[in-house]
């Protein structure tokens, strides 16, 4: 008789989770898996585009996933590249990849030419996973990717293999082996592949379910794009438990609610951008009533926070971490947070504000946050290092990891994320987080959207550019709006520059892409205050 899936109890936030709290002994896609496959079999784990997989369906179609990659030539430590949009057969490909001892790359969906080219040289794809759509791009550069020998592509053939029952595997990963690369967004430069283990990402899973109190025969709703590292706990959160997770292939706001009604979802999970669009449709009578318990995003902006539970009856679970160190603060469902804060460090990380120098500083001032993992394995490895021989090779990464993002902590250690490094401003001498100015103009009625970059001030460091888009049938008249600025920031806050412009650049999960627009730099279009003889008073 198999025992019932348990319960995530409550634990002491110094005992983060592990295995043996969800009844495995490791984490392992074997362990994990197979037994909730033993204990629900018939239940629903994956819903995508109206397709429903079972977790025996999962398990049996990971392993014929497994075995036809076996029978390609991939071997222990080969890296198996998944180039589709959200479908089942990634995550098959994904987990069955795991059952043979190979690597995944989760490759960027909307990567073409050198882009695209760039992950499968540095991740030494063997086999790659694409759709008709996208073997187009492949056709291009296959011939520049030394170590392919084969592409497996959607359609009905491979549905017909996955549907067949596997025979005998070899020995699956470890879960302290390399597992999975996912790849940064490579805004200073080409993207990196972060080298992770199993061990890593359920623990991330295990984190997250922990912070929803998500339990067995719960269902979740998302819209993040597989390739980011924050959708795997949404497809491995819900595995643990013996939950559900519905996957969007794409995300519309006006369907969401709709789907989350239909779906029956205890939660929502996606970027701030994701809710921030969400927050701005018509107001429904039927928003109350929505079945969700969170809405797990971030950043959520502290003027919004206590909006969004109201309209939705739900509460807000935010957390802070990048694709390194995943996440190194969370405020889970049942804790009382403070707007604007990204909850307390996880107890599996150690995690400072330094100075410039890596000293720490005191409570309340502004630095880079840096982390240290508690635990073995509690983040990922390091970057896959760009050699030329054969095998991929990891960078680890050092005892103290900077993050490249600034914050601060509270006295009762919530971080306020402030701002990339790269997007902080510099303005007569002050420090800037262009995501605090972003979040006054943004507040504006007339703004639907706000970025603030940095260009080059005639007397040194940085004049501040403002872009925006403007919600249906609004206009923005600049001098009301620095009015508006003026009576809410510091003075040498209000940006020199405001520019109005159709649509912002953006990432497949909607967040702005700055270094575009500092590319982009000042156009002729941008209002001057200064030109137009607008002053700010101190």
């Amino acid at each position: 008789m198999v025992s019932p899936t348990p319960r995530l109890r409550r634990r002491d936030v110094s005992s983060p989770p592990g295995p043996s709290d969800f009844g495995v002994d490791r984490f392992t896609v074997a362990d994990v898996l197979d037994r909730r496959a033993a204990q629900h079999p018939d239940r629903v784990m994956l819903r995508v585009a109206g397709v429903d997989t079972t977790f025996e369906d999962l398990r049996r179609r990971s392993c014929a996933a497994a075995s036809m990659l076996s029978d390609l030539g991939v071997d222990r430590g080969d890296t198996v590249a998944l180039f589709t949009p959200t479908c089942p057969e990634w995550i098959y490909f994904w987990l069955g990849a795991a059952r043979i001892g190979a690597v995944s790359a989760a490759v960027n969906a909307a990567n073409k030419g050198d882009f695209l080219l760039h992950t499968l040289r540095l991740s030494q794809a063997k086999v790659i996973l694409t759709d008709p759509e996208r073997q187009n791009r492949l056709e291009d550069i296959a011939d520049r990717v030394d170590t392919l020998n084969e592409t497996v592509v959607l359609g009905d053939s491979l549905s017909t293999e996955l549907s067949r029952d596997a025979g005998p595997l070899p020995d699956g990963l470890g879960e302290t082996e390399i597992g999975s690369l996912f790849f940064t967004s490579g805004t200073t430069g080409p993207s990196k592949a972060v080298a992770t283990s199993w061990h890593y990402l359920f623990t991330v899973a295990a984190t997250v379910a922990s912070a929803w109190r998500f339990a067995p025969g719960e269902v979740l709703w998302t819209a993040m794009p597989l390739f980011h590292l924050s959708a795997a706990p949404t497809v491995l959160a819900p595995m643990l438990v013996g939950g559900t997770t519905v996957l969007a292939r794409e995300f519309h706001p006006g369907e969401v609610w709709d789907e989350v009604r239909a779906h029956g979802a205890v939660g929502f999970v996606g970027a701030g951008a994701m809710v921030s669009m969400l927050q701005n449709l018509p107001p429904d009578s039927r928003d109350a009533a929505l079945p969700l318990r969170f809405i797990s995003a971030a950043p959520i902006a502290a003027d919004s926070y206590h909006a969004i539970e109201k309209r939705y009856g739900c509460r807000i679970v935010t957390m802070y971490g990048l694709t390194e160190a995943f996440p190194l603060t969370v405020k889970g469902v049942a804790d009382d947070g403070v707007p604007g804060t990204s909850g307390k460090p996880n107890p599996n990380f150690d995690v400072r504000v330094v100075d410039d120098a890596g000293n720490p500083l005191p409570t309340g001032l502004a630095g880079e946050i840096a982390c240290r993992p508690r635990f073995p394995h509690v983040m990922s490895e390091g970057y896959v290092s760009d050699y030329a021989g054969s095998g991929l090779h990891v960078d680890r990464h050092p005892d103290w990891f900077h993050t490249g993002d600034l914050g601060r902590f509270d006295s009762a250690q919530n971080l306020t994320y402030l701002d990339r490094s790269k997007d902080s401003l510099r303005r007569r001498g002050e420090n800037i987080s262009s995501v605090e100015v972003e979040t006054v103009v943004a507040s504006h009625p007339a703004v639907l959207e706000a970025a603030a970059i940095g260009v080059p001030s005639g007397v040194g460091e940085d004049d501040i550019l403002m872009i925006v888009t403007t919600r249906p049938g609004a206009a923005v008249d600049y001098t009301e709006l620095l009015d508006f600025c003026a009576a809410r920031m510091p003075y040498f806050c209000v940006p020199r520059y405001v520019e109005s412009v159709d649509e912002l650049p953006k990432n497949g999960i909607g967040r702005i892409r700055k270094d575009l627009l500092r590319t982009r730099g000042l156009t002729p279009a941008a209002w001057d205050r200064e030109r137009h003889g607008y002053r700010v008073s101190r």
